[in-house]
């Protein structure tokens, strides 16, 4: 038996970092059982399988996502489709059209929250404040201005039970399947609205832009890929930030030099946040061929998950990777991807998690774990604190 047949669900769920660590020691490339996928674990290797698709391509035939939320998805093709699936998506989520209304967006949703919290002086900040920011402002982005914040984080919970259903877990995909067809419901009738009244809205963009006059992508090729948006844009800022305020939040001379120049020191903190717990964890593939790669043969049509996550913590590109630091220089993250299917909202994502996380510092600059333990992370392909007790100390 070698190591990575021993690597169980619950370890990686608990802690999947230490057993990166030894796969990138002993095994970079490795068959995993109990997941069902080649682990590709370091950062030349992760980088190899994101840019290289005509060997690894992201139509798999096993994909838990295409198995919960229907295809095609964003997440699994390649060619002609993805390019169209990108059309649509892109616009709304490109830097300068993002610099334009993100700051309003967030800030809109912030501020009431943030009035709240100071009413009460404690919080549970995953549950209390980043999550309901991130789903919100993800859903007013896409033109979904009548689900409420609870109603998101559900959808954006049991989306994710099928998601990472790698072990085809019935009761997670039991969960998920119920979700993704309340979402499919719930959404079809804005998407059929904007169909005919198209307005700036991602939604929008994503039925009308690139087709021809009169005509509308389909509700039904749209909605795989929707769901996957919910999912991942709920996932990535909310559950990032929330890593990002644990990491200063144990580090205090860290947080004391954030408070001091937040404009510079937020956005490398949000960024060494990425690095340090990818909200997350993989790019899943599929070999056209058998190829090589880290010493070991991967056969053709074999899973793999190119382990971003790990890739951020590789020892040869990030010294003493375990290590939360915001004044690291060692280059960028890759908790965004490699190749052409990096994330489309990753510069929406990102600027939410400086923007609420800025917003949230400024109004409590003495804010403080409640209790004497550090916070507790839980999931490898999805990853955050599972809560964040605080006291907010005396706002400003």
């Amino acid at each position: 038996m070698t190591y990575a047949d021993s690597i169980t669900v619950e370890a990686l769920e608990a802690d999947p970092y230490p057993i990166y660590a030894e796969l990138r020691r002993s095994q970079p490339v490795a068959f995993v059982p109990a997941v069902n996928l080649w682990f590709v674990t370091r950062w030349k290797d992760v980088e190899t399988v994101g840019k290289t698709p005509d060997i690894f391509s992201n139509v798999v035939g096993t994909s838990p996502v295409e198995r919960s939320f229907g295809k095609p998805t964003i997440l699994t093709t390649d060619g002609e489709v993805h390019r169209d699936l990108r059309t649509g998506v892109d616009p709304k989520y490109r830097p300068r059209t993002v610099a334009g209304y993100a700051g309003d967006l967030v800030r809109n949703i912030a501020d009431p929250i943030l009035d709240e919290l100071a009413r009460q002086g404690s919080a549970e900040l995953m549950a209390d404040y980043f999550e309901p920011v991130s789903t919100l402002a993800l859903a007013h982005s896409l033109g979904l201005y009548d689900v409420d914040a609870p109603t998101l984080r559900r959808w954006f919970y049991g989306l994710a039970q099928g998601a990472i259903n790698f072990e085809n877990d019935p009761k997670r995909q039991a969960i998920a399947d119920a979700i993704s067809a309340e979402v499919g419901a719930a959404v079809r009738p804005t998407l059929e609205r904007l169909a005919h009244e198209p307005d700036g809205s991602a939604f929008s963009h994503m039925l009308h832009d690139g087709m021809p006059a009169g005509e509308t992508r389909s509700i039904d090729f749209l909605m795989p890929t929707i769901k996957v948006i919910l999912l991942g844009g709920m996932q990535e800022p909310g559950h990032g930030a929330g890593s990002v305020l644990a990491g200063l939040l144990t580090h205090p001379d860290q947080m004391r030099a954030v408070l001091a120049d937040p404009e510079t020191l937020v956005p490398k903190a949000v960024d060494e946040g990425l690095r340090w717990v990818a909200p997350i964890g993989t790019q899943t593939k599929q070999t056209t061929r058998a190829v090589e790669l880290g010493g070991a043969t991967i056969p053709a049509g074999a899973p793999v998950a190119a382990l971003v996550s790990s890739a951020s913590r590789d020892e040869s590109r990030f010294p003493d990777p375990d290590r939360f630091d915001i004044h690291r220089d060692q280059g960028n993250h890759a908790a965004f991807g490699f190749g052409h299917h990096f994330c489309s909202g990753r510069f929406f994502a990102r600027e939410q998690m400086c923007l609420a996380l800025a917003l949230l510092l400024a109004r409590f600059p003495n804010i403080r774990l409640a209790m004497d333990e550090g916070p507790v992370f839980r999931g490898w392909e999805f990853r955050a604190p599972t809560a964040l007790h605080v006291t907010l100390g005396d706002k400003t």
